[in-house]
């Protein structure tokens, strides 16, 4: 079993901004390395999350890799757009002649 060891200021940041974050998943992630600190083990907090353990394991890497900053969504993530630049004037122009 793996746990994540906090120190004073990095438990103080977490609930801080598990009580205050606007987006759920980083307050989600924020709650499960607290619980880790706390002694659950992987499979309980991913129950609780209703994720996989994979999914906690990978929080967890990114915490200890490159801190707070893991937990958040990155750049590059998610569906890329099929237009360019022109081909999305285009549309704005076609839309606004109909």
């Amino acid at each position: 079993m793996r746990y994540i060891k906090l120190t004073i200021e990095e438990k103080e940041t977490l609930e801080q901004g598990c009580r205050n974050h606007p987006k759920f998943h980083v307050r989600q992630r924020f709650q499960s390395l607290l619980l880790s600190n706390d002694g659950w083990k992987v499979n309980a907090i991913a129950t609780l999350q209703h994720t996989r353990t994979r999914t906690i394991y990978t929080w967890m890497n990114r915490w200890s890799e490159i801190g707070i900053v893991g937990l958040f969504i990155l750049p590059g993530r998610g569906v890329k757009s099929l237009l360019s630049v022109k081909d999305k004037f285009t549309l704005e122009t076609i839309k606004k002649s109909h």
